[in-house]
C-alpha cells in the first residue's frame, strides 16, 4: 500500500465517522456533561413547559426533580431550614428577605452566556440592584378572571370581586398581602401603605366582603375552569392558562394599574449542583426556549430576543402585554419589614 493510498483511507474513515458523530449529536444533543445528575428544582406549579424539562435532560443527560410551593413564605421557610434544592423562582417580593438571610449564593454570569438575551428594562430592579443573585424568568400582573358567560358587563378593573351580585362565585386568592393589595387599589389607595388609617379601610373593605366570598384559594384557575367561581382574583397567566381551557374566560388587568411583579431564577446558599443550577439558568435564557416556555405559560417573557419568536396575538394581548398607558399606573409590592405585621392582622380579621 502506498502512503498516499493510507492517507486516502484514513480521509475517507474520517468522512464516515464525522457523519455518524454528526447524526448522534443531532439526536441526542450531542456530549451529555452531567450524566447521571439531578437538579432539585423549587417552582411554582404549572410553571414550565413540561417539553422542555425532557428536551434539557435529553441534552445533558441530568434528571430534573420538581417540587411546588404556593406562597413565598412557604419557599422562604423550606430554605431557611436547610432545604437542599439547586435552583428556586422567588419573586421580587421574597427576594430582599432571602438576600439578608444570606440564602441565596451569587450567580457566575460566565456561565450564562444567554444573559444579553435579556431585556435591560427587567434588570438591576430594587428587589436585586445588580442582579447578583437573580435571572428574571416571568413577569407580570395581579388580575381579575372572569366567566363572560355569567358576567355581562364591561369589567375595567376590581368591582366585580366586591359586586354583591356575585355572591357565591366569588374566588379570592389564600394570601393575605395579595387581597389586601387589592382592597387598597381598588379604594384608590397605595398598594404599598401600611398607614393604620388605610389598612383599616382595606380590613372594613374585605371583611364586608367575606359573605360573598366562595373560597379564599390558590386554586382559583380550577374554580373558573369547572364554572364554580364566576370572578376570581389571582395572577394574570394562571387566569390565561385558563382561558386555553374554557372559552368563556377572560382576565383584566386593571385598566387604573395593579400590582406588577418579577419571578425570578435564583441558586440557594445550600445548593449541591451549582454548575448543573448554572446550565440550566443559562438553557432557559436561549431565545427560543424562553419563547417556547412562555407560550406554554402564559406569562410575559422578560426575553428580548424571545419576543421576536413569539406569535403577534401573544404580544398584542393586553392581559399579558398591557399597554403603556397601564403599566405606568402599575406597583412594585415592597417588602414592608416588620411593619407587614399590620397586614397580617387585618387578614386574620377577615378570617376569623
Amino acid at each position: 500500500m502506498t502512503r498516499r493510498f493510507l492517507r486516502a483511507c484514513l480521509a475517507t474513515l474520517l468522512v464516515v465517522l464525522g457523519l455518524i458523530t454528526g447524526c448522534s449529536s443531532k439526536s441526542t444533543g450531542g456530549a451529555r456533561p452531567f450524566e447521571g445528575q439531578k437538579l432539585h428544582v423549587f417552582i411554582w406549579s404549572n410553571y414550565f413547559d413540561p417539553k422542555l424539562e425532557r428536551e434539557f435532560e435529553e441534552q445533558t443527560g441530568a434528571e430534573i426533580l420538581f417540587d411546588n410551593y404556593d406562597s413565598d413564605e412557604e419557599l422562604e421557610a423550606k430554605l431557611a431550614t436547610g432545604a437542599s434544592y439547586d435552583l428556586v423562582f422567588p419573586s421580587d417580593r421574597s427576594v430582599p428577605g432571602l438576600i439578608r438571610k444570606g440564602l441565596l449564593s451569587e450567580l457566575d454570569r460566565e456561565r450564562l452566556p444567554g444573559w444579553k438575551n435579556l431585556d435591560p428594562a427587567y434588570l438591576n430592579k430594587r428587589h436585586d440592584p445588580s442582579n447578583k443573585y437573580t435571572a428574571p424568568y416571568f413577569w407580570g400582573t395581579l388580575a381579575v378572571g372572569i366567566r363572560t358567560d355569567h358576567v355581562k358587563e364591561d369589567v375595567k378593573g376590581f368591582e366585580p370581586l366586591f359586586d354583591g351580585k356575585y355572591k357565591g362565585k366569588i374566588a379570592m386568592m389564600d394570601s393575605g398581602e395579595h387581597c389586601v393589595a387589592a382592597a387598597l387599589l381598588h379604594l384608590g389607595l397605595p398598594m404599598n401603605s401600611t398607614s393604620e388609617e388605610d389598612l383599616a379601610k382595606a380590613r372594613d373593605l374585605l371583611v364586608g366582603q367575606k359573605p360573598l366570598v366562595q373560597a379564599y384559594t390558590n386554586d382559583f384557575k380550577d374554580k373558573l375552569v369547572k364554572g364554580e367561581a364566576w370572578v376570581v382574583l389571582g395572577w394574570s397567566g394562571d387566569i390565561l392558562q385558563a382561558v386555553k381551557e374554557e372559552e368563556h374566560i377572560k382576565a383584566i388587568v386593571p385598566d387604573k394599574g395593579t400590582l406588577l411583579w418579577v419571578d425570578s431564577m435564583a441558586i440557594p446558599k445550600a445548593a449541591k449542583n451549582t454548575k448543573l443550577a448554572h446550565a440550566f439558568i443559562n438553557y432557559m435564557l436561549d431565545a427560543d426556549v424562553a419563547a417556547r416556555n412562555a407560550k406554554f405559560v402564559q406569562y410575559a417573557t422578560p426575553n428580548q430576543a424571545a419576543r421576536a419568536k413569539l406569535d403577534p396575538e401573544m404580544l398584542q394581548n393586553k392581559a399579558i402585554y398591557p399597554p403603556p398607558a397601564i403599566l405606568d399606573r402599575c406597583q412594585w409590592l415592597e417588602d414592608r419589614g416588620l411593619a407587614i405585621t399590620r397586614i397580617e392582622a387585618v387578614w386574620r380579621q377577615v378570617q376569623k
